[in-house]
């Protein structure tokens, strides 16, 4: 149970990763798209046509599609100060309890951004920027998705935590992340 388990948290870690990559890429994308916002508008009194809600949808997808891989590093910002003095089988207790917390309230956060998304689409909700119209329903979609990527992953760590605590530490390094260890 304990390797198939694994390959399983490894998989998905590779695929959270590919997500963390796109919302790098969707950063550089805001990046470039403010920045030839800001020479055409200068320089040539020119805005670019939608400059503005593209930056903006790509800001949505830049920061949530990373949350999930960022939980599997363990980069999120937690406080520690009272767990740190209790024992480690309550702090363990805990951790997992506020693991399984954070899948239900972003599986509720997952269900709602979905239907959201979905009404959406199905109106074909667009925003008018300076010249055209842009849709909204994409970054809307994307919240869902990035959602659903943390849930699952706040799952997949109370399996890890409650199952295989000794394998918790280990499997979350970035070289086990990258599949250099093999735990």
């Amino acid at each position: 149970m304990r390797a198939p388990f694994l390959k399983v948290y490894r998989a998905y870690g590779q695929l959270l990763l590919g997500a963390a990559v796109i919302g790098g890429i969707a950063t550089f994308l805001m990046m470039w798209v403010i920045d030839a916002n800001v020479i055409l508008r200068k320089l040539f009194n020119w805005p670019l046509p939608a400059g503005v809600e593209f930056s903006q949808s790509l800001l949505t997808i830049s920061i949530i599609l990373p949350f999930a891989y960022t939980q599997l590093r363990r980069d999120h910002v937690r406080t520690t100060l009272l767990v740190a003095h209790f024992p480690e089988r309550v702090a363990r207790i805990l951790h997992i309890i506020s693991l399984i917390g954070g899948a239900v309230l972003f599986a509720c956060l997952t269900y709602a951004a979905y239907r959201y998304a979905m009404r959406s689409f199905r109106m074909n909700e667009m925003v008018w920027g300076a010249t055209i119209r842009f849709p909204l329903y994409p970054a809307k979609m994307a919240v869902s998705v990035g959602a659903l990527l943390i849930t699952i992953q706040f799952v997949l760590d109370a399996i890890l935590l409650s199952f295989f605590p000794e394998d918790d530490r280990a499997t979350n390094s970035p070289e086990a992340i990258e599949g250099e260890v093999h735990v």
